[in-house]
């Protein structure tokens, strides 16, 4: 049985235990929200990945959000929420989606490979490969410089060293991670510009109504 459970993806996993029921067919967004949650799971696996010790932390926290996941801070957030929110999804109601299924996804992974952390991160590191090859590169830009992603070297050779890695991650942040949020910004305003130009004119007077 510990074989078979190890062989299943944990993109597959979180579709199938968190998408399926956070997400109803009756729900006129309901193809956002899904889209959404899968451009959302690898990341949330790839930050486990990198960060273990947050596994047992989300756990202890009643109701595990977003900011919890990115170490409270804000601008990551902020810009996070800008570049993974869809075109029908605005950031904030990207966070409350995400929100509620950070605590379905623990839960989901700890039934699937067990209650310890070790087994968590076991059970993702099976499957990195595939996990990391689903990442955009803007959340590499934006979390690797913190710490909250592994790089591909990092990840094929990661020992017990990762809380002195990330020490040395976080020290060069201010200047690193500030070019980072600059371009993402700029990238941000140019494609909101860019979608603004081909929303069609009902779409349009819609959102001037609201």
């Amino acid at each position: 049985i510990g074989a078979i459970t190890m062989s299943t993806n944990p993109m597959e996993l979180l579709k199938k235990k968190v998408t399926s029921e956070l997400i109803h067919e009756q729900d006129n967004l309901s193809n956002e929200k899904s889209a959404l949650l899968s451009k959302f799971y690898p990341i949330f696996l790839s930050i486990l990945t990198a960060k273990p010790e947050f596994i047992q932390k989300l756990k202890e926290i009643i109701m595990p959000s977003l900011s919890d996941l990115l170490g409270h801070n804000e601008q990551i957030k902020t810009v996070f929420l800008a570049n993974i929110s869809t075109a029908k999804l605005i950031p904030f109601e990207t966070e409350q989606i995400i929100n509620k299924a950070i605590p379905k996804c623990l839960t989901a992974l700890t039934n699937e490979a067990g209650n310890d952390s070790a087994s968590i991160l076991k059970y993702l590191k099976q499957h990195k490969d595939s996990i990391q090859s689903l990442l955009p590169t803007w959340v590499m830009s934006l979390l690797i410089p913190v710490g909250l992603i592994l790089n591909q070297q990092n990840l094929n050779t990661e020992s017990n060293h990762s809380s002195v890695n990330f020490g040395r991650k976080i020290g060069i942040f201010p200047i690193i991670g500030f070019l980072i949020l600059g371009l993402l910004i700029v990238w941000l305003w140019q494609s909101c510009h860019h979608q603004q130009l081909e929303v069609p004119v009902d779409d349009l007077d819609a959102s001037v109504a609201q």
